[in-house]
């Protein structure tokens, strides 16, 4: 017994939280003022309020949400309306219509929402995606604030830097750190506004401040580009050249026709195909060697063919030969690619109708890369041969 008194402390200690936990499913719920509840909160319905104390975090799906109690761990809302006036010790994140932060935020606040109000406190961040967002006169934000939206209006105190885009930006409260923003219509600095860091602001014009000495550090105006310009840098683009365009279509049939061919051949040598590229997986460099050695020979031979004037009939021959033999080769190094693919991915047996395919659009996509892709050619038919060279090896040994 005293050898399972640990084991089941720990477990208590684990299962804890969860035998805590509250799961409400009702309409509505209301925690009046002189009630305390101990756990995480799981609602989902139309009406949330808290009036009293939670010891934990409130994960809540409702039409209303309004916290006026002190919750000692973190807020996870999605609302049509959210009101908090209550105390927060963690973070708050919502996505609603409306939030309304009166109350204390020990965290930080991540809020996508129609309007943001804070007219409280936030003891960390703010980092909002929004139509509106107004800092109060009364409110304080000790972190930054980072926001995106149609209109910023700051009145009270934020403690960090604030980096923002907006259509318009009123600021009449304080700001110890620095503003850089970008900026559509409207930047205006009210003669109570103070930014005793520097202030950067992003524009395709250069915007009235109505009151640039409330800032402490420096003011720096960066000039963005208008719609007429963004339409002229369209027509700079690179556009495909005419040869890409012409050559695609028959790229894609090249690979089509790739495949057809593979698959006709492993209809008909399916189990001969299948222990070539086996031999060739397992003895890759001598695949590769001889493979070298043949696509060289081919060439040499073709050309000695037509310098003795009386062997051309027979160099036009072998050039056709060698042309359909380096079709089947990129095509074998195709299976040989897919094949060896699978292997390393502890697959060994994949069938050639599987592994096929994929190494063929591989090595095809491979060889059309620029510059380098004719490398990579080189290398495939290299191999190619060299299958090539183990069939006809299997075949005199039959």
């Amino acid at each position: 017994m005293n050898a399972r008194r640990p084991l089941l402390s720990l477990l208590a200690v684990l299962l804890a939280p969860l035998s805590a936990a509250q799961f409400i499913g009702n309409s509505s719920l209301s925690m009046p003022a002189a009630e305390t509840r101990v756990g995480d909160l799981y609602f989902s319905g139309t009406m949330l309020r808290i009036e009293g104390r939670l010891d934990g975090s409130v994960i809540a799906a409702a039409q209303s949400v309004n916290i006026s109690g002190p919750v000692t761990r973190n807020l996870f809302l999605a609302a049509q309306s959210v009101d908090m006036s209550g105390a927060v010790a963690g973070d708050i994140i919502a996505l609603c219509a409306t939030l309304n932060v009166s109350g204390r935020v020990g965290g930080a606040i991540r809020a996508g929402a129609g309007t943001v109000y804070i007219n409280g406190a936030v003891g960390q961040d703010v980092l909002a995606g929004c139509a509106n967002l107004a800092v109060t006169r009364n409110a304080e934000v000790r972190g930054d604030l980072a926001v995106g939206c149609r209109s910023l209006e700051i009145a009270g105190t934020v403690r960090g830097d604030i980096k923002a885009t907006a259509d318009r930006v009123v600021i009449s409260g304080s700001i110890d750190g620095d503003v850089d923003v970008i900026v559509g219509q409207e930047l205006k600095l009210t003669p109570d506004a103070r930014v005793y860091g520097n202030l950067r602001y992003r524009s395709t014009k250069r915007l009235d401040l109505g009151n640039p000495d409330g800032v402490f550090g420096n003011v720096e105006y960066v000039q963005l580009p208008a719609p007429k310009d963004i339409e002229e840098m369209k027509e700079l683009r690179p556009r495909p050249s005419v040869l890409i365009a012409f050559l695609l279509p028959f790229t894609i049939l090249a690979v089509l026709g790739a495949l057809a061919f593979a698959f006709i051949i492993i209809g008909v040598w399916k189990y001969v195909l299948n222990e070539a590229l086996n031999r060739s997986i397992q003895h890759w460099g001598r695949t590769l060697g001889f493979g070298s050695v043949a696509f060289l020979i081919g060439p040499m031979s073709i050309l000695l063919s037509f310098a003795l004037i009386v062997t051309i009939p027979t160099g036009l021959v072998a050039l056709a030969a060698y042309l359909v033999f380096m079709y089947v080769a990129k095509v074998l190094a195709g299976m040989f690619t897919g094949k060896l693919l699978f292997r390393l991915f502890g697959a060994p047996e994949t069938s050639l109708w599987l592994a096929a395919p994929v190494g063929i659009v591989i090595v095809y996509g491979l060889c059309a890369i620029p510059f380098a892709g004719w490398i990579l050619w080189l290398f495939a038919l290299a191999f190619g041969f060299g299958i090539i060279a183990e069939l006809v090896g299997m075949s005199r040994a039959a």
